[in-house]
């Protein structure tokens, strides 16, 4: 079984998923290769970059996680639904058993088969019909934290990243029973 299943492979999914390998979870990371991001070719507002468009940004995201002992599969989601022991993730090419999942796919969420609740998006480009109801921890059920725009309109780089790494944060503060941090020194 799979520790931490993350669905998309955009910024906000790739930064949770870094998060997640690089406190030896097992990590997996189910990608359709749709990310809004990759549509980018001049994002400024990463402290980091003067300037870097969106495909670096999720190549270099995938080189570090798997860098970490990430692994990334180049699937798409039909469905997500709870079992005794966890999830049960279904692809058109397989299946994943996990433990835990953090949500971070932009566009349709038809596919969530579990007790998650969802509010009306906001209208305009790049939004979202509805987004995943979550706490101030990212967390929208048991087990199940959300990051990005399945959980926000705010669709800016920087925003996705470090609304993934707040979700991952707070799952392993769950898996590990007390706050996580992770500062390298």
């Amino acid at each position: 079984m799979i520790s931490v299943t993350v669905i998309g492979g955009g910024v906000a999914g790739l930064q949770a998923a870094v998060f997640t390998a690089k406190a030896d979870e097992e990590t997996v990371v189910i990608d359709s290769g749709e990310s809004l991001v990759l549509n980018s070719s001049n994002i400024q507002n990463l402290i980091t970059e003067e300037s870097i468009a969106g495909q670096e940004v999720v190549s270099r995201g995938k080189e570090k996680l798997e860098k970490f002992g990430g692994e990334i599969v180049d699937e798409e989601v039909q469905s997500l639904e709870r079992t005794e022991d966890g999830f049960l993730v279904e692809t058109g090419d397989g299946e994943y058993e996990t433990e835990y999942v953090i949500v971070a796919s932009a566009g349709d969420l038809s596919y969530l088969d579990i007790d998650v609740e969802f509010e009306d998006g906001v209208e305009g480009p790049y939004m979202m019909d509805r987004h995943v109801v979550t706490d101030d921890s990212n967390k929208a059920a048991e087990g199940v934290y959300v990051a990005g725009l399945a959980n926000s309109w705010e669709y800016q780089t920087s925003t996705a990243i470090g609304d993934g790494a707040k979700a991952a944060v707070n799952l392993l503060s769950e898996i590990e029973g007390e706050p996580y941090s992770d500062h390298d020194m």
